[in-house]
């Protein structure tokens, strides 16, 4: 996972990871470098960082609204369209670790061992893309 916190550490300063679960490491690799992080779930279980229960189907919005960047780690393969439809309305990139083998449609990167796709719905990756900046 250390690609995915060193491509999240490098880009943005808050982030949000939708459905935690149980597994906090990359959060809390990400608040050690400084980044302002908020997690959610459908069910909050786990400790190290701010969890808020939200329901990806139906989110509340004033979660994510300061986000840079929402990311996920693993999602079952029917969450995708809903993560998709998140970041496009918040104008935010999308980065999503799959398990392996599981495809994705967006743009591979991969790093120190770790492969995950980026979807840059946000404004940094569109300047990025035609050389504008903010």
């Amino acid at each position: 996972m250390q690609g995915l916190i060193d491509y999240l550490s490098r880009r943005y300063r808050r982030v949000v990871e939708v459905g935690i679960g149980t597994y906090s490491r990359v959060a809390c690799a990400l608040q050690d470098r400084g980044l302002i992080v908020t997690a959610t779930d459908i069910n909050p279980r786990t400790e190290g960082v701010p969890v808020v229960r939200d329901n990806l189907w139906e989110p509340r919005l004033e979660i994510y609204r300061d986000a840079q960047a929402i990311y996920a780690i693993r999602p079952p393969p029917e969450l995708l369209p809903p993560l998709k439809k998140l970041a496009r309305r918040l104008a935010v990139d999308l980065i999503v670790k799959p398990l392996a083998g599981e495809p994705c449609d967006g743009r591979v990167v991969s790093g120190d061992g770790t492969f995950f796709y980026v979807y840059g719905f946000g404004w940094k990756a569109r300047a990025s893309e035609t050389g504008v900046s903010q």
